[in-house]
């Protein structure tokens, strides 16, 4: 059997760390005897009865089967069910605490860990994307097991499966190779399915000589419910002569109605063993073989190319767990020499996420997002553009490890790490809502600038210094001083203001590099700050100093405007409020984006699933690079994703304080 089987490996991993018993090549038939066997899942869970007077050993051995069966696990959880079976719904979930460390372990392990008993020990594995999209982080996840599997003296083939003619996949492989290169996965080789369609074609018809394949015409709707039912094609005894005669009119477009099928077995309870189809005519042109008018499907095409090209494992997500059979089938009646193992893991699923290609195409169409990198989606370069360090990503998909259980996940995690990674890399800026932004006159306050620290955010209360002199200049002899803002240009220094005083402030860590600072009697805060503020209360604005409030001008429940007296001398330590700010003069313009998500609870489009935030930021914004992130203080990290453009990193959004 050429399959990786995860039930067994379950069993012999299961037996080998709680009994130290040696690991089997077939442990279903190895204790088959130990096991009772019934046609029906009732009559087995009725001779178990009295399974608390077997030996600890056959009880474990029942508790591996038995979990690893969810027709029997649904029965033992169904309140309306389990009544029937008291002793053993006890039992079990007895048994399941105790053993519950091993199921962990066994679903936790690390990609590198996974021993495969491949032969020879040289492991060659495949990646085999339709190159009809950008990768996605499902696909990220298959990309690196085999990637990584891959490593120690093996290879990588990178397979496009382009053996669909009605899809465009010309314009997304180079995108597929940028998306795994964004990876760190740069070490494989390339093919394409279409490379082997002539050959594919000579299999198909070895089938057909050995009676293995007949031609239908079965309308599409007919045969699904056929193959639902078990029910046999009116062409399965169709004579090989005349199956082989219709195929090569299929393949020159002659046959338009007919379909190849394998002939395997339409009562098998397994559906993909019902004669599934394996060639399917269309009047779509191919872009690499534009002459041909029939071709393979995924399943057939796979077995046997990675067969052909040296495949030893074929790993792949337990979504095709039933297409296994089929897979082993081919190979056998092929008879193909190379035969590749099987190894499955479960799919990255995570919450409120859109995957499916099919939906993305729609959305794009329907212009709900932009575009395949559209930060909104969970493509590599969707989640990529909202801020996530590939780093990251690489490192928390490796760190799930091939894992079988199937399961939702919630993004908060993945985003935490990459918080944690963006955060020692990240240099520091304020900025301030253009909304309702209130303007603030500083008295005795001249203009400067100043290289200063950038620093990182501190809850510790270490005091930095930063020199600087008050110094008393009127509006009229500063031009600076209007009211203007500036959209990235260098500001200059327009007095000769000398800076000694050393206000304190909240920092820590000095950032490996230096920012410029504008300090200047008008300044910017938001509106929900100034709200805060009262006339003669004392604050304390960030990386400047204390400050007292003289005068609060509100209208309509909106702070107009404040004025205010610098206190550098006074303590942080003791105000109550600490306040971000941006000086009026030389600050730029940003437009920043908030991702949401994309459907809401009763699954329609959210509408505001991007929504658009002006900000007022420090000048030294202009010099972030695209592609580098930055935290405002207060309010949270964003990720440059254009000049003058942000978007807001999801889950670093911070509560005002």
């Amino acid at each position: 059997m050429s399959s990786q089987n995860p039930k067994e490996d379950f069993v012999n991993f299961f037996m080998n760390s709680k009994y130290g018993l040696p690991k089997e090549s077939n442990p279903k038939d190895h204790f088959i005897n130990q096991i009772p066997v019934f046609n029906d899942n009732i009559s087995f869970l009725h001779s178990l009865k009295n399974i608390n007077n077997e030996s600890l050993q056959k009880q474990d051995l029942l508790f591996c089967f038995l979990n690893l069966n969810p027709p029997l696990l649904k029965i033992l959880k169904d309140k309306k069910e389990n009544d029937k079976y008291p002793e053993l719904v006890i039992w079990y979930k007895e048994k399941f605490e105790e053993n519950k460390k091993y199921l962990k372990e066994f679903n936790t392990r690390k990609v590198e860990d996974i021993k495969v008993d491949t032969n020879p020990q040289i492991i060659i594995t495949r990646f085999p994307p339709e190159p009809s999209g950008f990768l996605h982080i499902g696909h990220a996840k298959a990309a690196l097991v085999n990637a990584t599997l891959a490593q120690k003296g093996g290879r990588m083939i990178l397979r496009f499966d382009d053996t669909n003619p009605e899809k465009k996949y010309e314009e997304f492989e180079d995108q597929i190779i940028k998306d795994l290169k964004d990876l760190k996965i740069e070490d494989y080789t390339v093919s394409h399915s279409s490379d082997y369609f002539s050959l594919i074609i000579e299999k198909a018809k070895f089938l057909i000589n050995k009676g293995k394949a007949y031609c239908d015409d079965t309308p599409q709707e007919q045969m699904r419910k056929e193959r639902m039912d078990g029910i046999e094609s009116k062409n399965r005894e169709m004579k090989i002569e005349d199956s082989l005669n219709l195929f090569n009119e299929m393949l020159k477009g002659l046959q338009p109605s007919f379909c190849l099928r394998a002939k395997i077995d339409m009562k098998d309870p397994n559906k993909a063993m019902r004669d599934p189809v394996i060639f399917r005519s269309t009047n779509s042109k191919h872009h690499r073989v534009p002459d041909l008018h029939s071709f393979p499907t995924y399943d057939f095409t796979c077995p046997i190319l990675d067969s052909i090209e040296g495949v030893t494992l074929a790993c792949r997500s337990n979504e095709y767990r039933d297409r296994n059979k089929q897979y082993d089938w081919f190979l056998c009646n092929l008879e193909l020499k190379n035969k590749p193992k099987i190894f499955d893991f479960s799919r990255l699923n995570f919450e409120k996420t859109v995957l499916s290609k099919r939906k993305i195409t729609q959305l794009i169409e329907n212009k709900k997002v932009n575009d395949w990198d559209d930060p909104r989606l969970s493509t590599i370069q969707g989640i990529k553009r909202a801020g996530m360090d590939m780093d990251v990503l690489r490192e928390y998909i490796l760190l799930q490890g091939p894992s079988q259980k199937t399961s939702t996940i919630s993004w908060d995690k993945i985003w935490a790490m990459n918080k944690k990674a963006i955060d020692s890399k990240s240099p520091r800026f304020m900025a301030v809502p253009v909304k309702n932004a209130v303007e603030v006159y500083v008295k005795n306050v001249g203009y400067d600038i100043k290289e200063v620290e950038n620093l990182k955010s501190n809850k510790s209360g270490n005091n930095v210094k930063v020199d600087m002199k008050v110094d008393n200049v009127k509006d009229s002899d500063n031009e600076v001083m209007e009211n203007k803002v500036d959209k990235g240009n260098n500001v200059k220094v327009h007095n000769n203001s000398t800076l000694s005083e050393s206000p304190t402030n909240n920092l820590r860590n000095t950032f490996n590099s230096k920012k410029s600072q504008v300090f200047d009697n008008l300044i910017w805060i938001s509106q929900e700050d100034a709200s805060l503020l009262k006339e003669g209360e004392e604050f304390t604005l960030m990386n400047w100093g204390n400050a007292i409030v003289t005068e609060k001008i509100v209208k309509n429940h909106l702070t107009l405007s404040l004025t205010l007296d610098l206190n550098l001398k006074g303590d942080y330590k003791k105000t109550k409020n600490k306040i971000t700010w941006v000086s009026k003069v030389g600050s730029i313009y940003l437009r920043t984006f908030e991702i949401g998500d994309l459907f809401k609870e009763t699954e329609e489009f959210n509408e505001e699933s991007l929504k658009e935030i002006y900000y007022y930021a420090e000048n030294g914004i202009s010099k972030i690079k695209e592609g580098e992130w930055i935290p405002f203080e207060r309010i949270g990290f964003f990720k440059c994703d254009k000049p003058f453009e942000f978007n807001l990193v999801p889950f670093t959004q911070q509560k005002r304080k």
